[in-house]
């Protein structure tokens, strides 16, 4: 691939210029959505070892949000290896199996070589077919995939065997599923009454599904932004996914953090020193390549507006006032959203309390926790608590020091944030 010297580029010509953007050699820094090409910056080791993995089996990768999982599944996309095709589905939202397999069958319309096998899926409706395969409006596309789901809905375990049976017919080709925010669908399924058996009857098809003998061309990457460990112990099918390799997609190391923001400050024009660097990331804490993408930006914005070179003292005094302040705070709500959205009633109330006692305390005892959860939700239930607080450091809000038995927040900005917008919450 033909790499371009982005130096030489404007910052509005790599923002806004797709093609060039994905051949450039430097990142261009875009807040929140997943990126491509050189702007999935400083992943390549972790890429590797997905490869390797998946020559071998399964993966579960595991990641809080904004971490950059998408980002990686996406660079496995858009660079697969060896004779690989890769079928990407984000499952946020599904609720039932005839969701996933709709989702999988629509993906793999998209694919020239594997629409055929869809195609000839006794289920699909080939009027259906046909608007798959043509450029639909995106409300005829809706209507085509609900027509689907009725036909799979009642026999979505038959539909499921023909489907990958139909895959493991042509051998010479491996199939990668990536299935994002699995662990997600599977809580959504669990909280519901009408789908809950529903969720344990899919884990253990797809279970019996990856040991079939006949099915070896097949590869699954689950993704997810929650501890799936928790989601399937609470349903009783912590076996279900035993067999797939663990891979955690941790944050930044120092010197990469260090290497990525010299590379958006030369290929976004902003002189920002060594000094200045080192400022950036004593501030952060924990190098998550979101945060770091929030700082610079801020950075960006003020130094260009107002015409002066960032200096670790103009990067100290945006710190509270910027990125801490109201204007960045849609930044980090999905931090305090998702204990209503993913947490039980109880559970929600006692992670409010713990998280804003460790944010004004910076450390608390694992004893003092429990006691706070025992105080909070006025019962003495230690396996609940367990969960809890596992599910709190998947998430990335604390760390656990085994040698000091004591909890903390994960990362620096996060408690500053916490101790800005809620540490004083009743």
């Amino acid at each position: 691939m033909q790499r371009v010297n982005c130096k030489e580029l404007t910052a509005n010509t790599l923002r806004n210029n797709p093609v060039v953007r994905h051949n450039c050699c430097m990142p261009c820094n875009f807040v929140g959505p997943p990126v491509r090409g050189a702007d999935c910056y400083g992943r390549e080791a972790f890429v590797d070892l997905v490869w390797e993995k998946l020559s071998f089996g399964h993966v579960l990768l595991a990641s809080p949000r904004r971490f950059g999982k998408t980002s990686v599944m996406y660079r496995l996309m858009d660079e697969p290896r060896w004779d690989y095709r890769l079928v990407h589905c984000d499952l946020e939202h599904f609720l039932e199996p005839a969701d996933l397999l709709t989702a999988l069958v629509v993906q793999l319309s998209r694919d020239d070589v594997l629409s055929k096998i869809a195609s000839a899926l006794s289920f699909v409706p080939k009027k259906a077919w046909q608007g798959f395969r043509a450029n639909v409006e995106e409300i005829e596309l809706h209507k085509l995939k609900l027509k689907l789901k009725e036909q799979i809905r009642p026999r979505w375990q038959t539909s499921g065997e023909e489907l990958f049976d139909a895959i493991a017919r042509i051998p010479e080709t491996k199939v990668v599923f990536l299935l994002d925010e699995f662990a997600v669908m599977i809580d959504e399924m669990a909280h519901l009454d009408a789908h809950r058996e529903d969720a344990r009857l899919m884990l253990r098809w797809l279970r019996h599904l990856r040991q079939s003998p006949r099915i070896q061309n097949v590869r699954f990457l689950v993704a997810g932004s929650i501890g799936i460990g928790n989601v399937l112990s609470n349903l009783g099918e912590s076996a279900s996914m035993n067999d797939f390799a663990h891979l955690k997609l941790e944050p930044f190391t120092d010197a990469v953090a260090d290497q990525f923001l010299l590379a958006l400050s030369e290929s976004h024009d902003i002189p920002l020193s060594t000094a200045a660097r080192k400022k950036v990331l004593d501030l952060i804490g924990t190098p998550v390549p979101y945060f770091l993408q929030i700082m610079f930006w801020e950075i960006e914005r003020s130094c260009k507006g107002s015409g002066i070179t960032p200096t670790p003292a103009t990067v100290e005094t945006l710190y509270p006032s910027t990125v801490l302040g109201a204007d960045c705070k849609t930044y980090f709500d999905h931090y305090y959203g998702r204990l209503r959205d993913y947490y039980d009633k109880p559970d929600e109330k006692a992670a409010k309390a713990l998280l804003r006692t460790i944010a004004n305390d910076g450390v608390l005892k694992r004893e003092a926790c429990y006691y706070l959860y025992r105080k909070e939700c006025e019962v003495a239930d230690i396996e609940r608590f367990n969960g809890l607080m596992a599910n709190l450091e998947n998430d990335f809000y604390v760390g656990f020091n085994y040698g000091q038995n004591t909890y903390e927040f994960s990362c620096k900005l996060l408690r500053d944030w916490w101790l800005r917008h809620y540490g004083m919450e009743c």
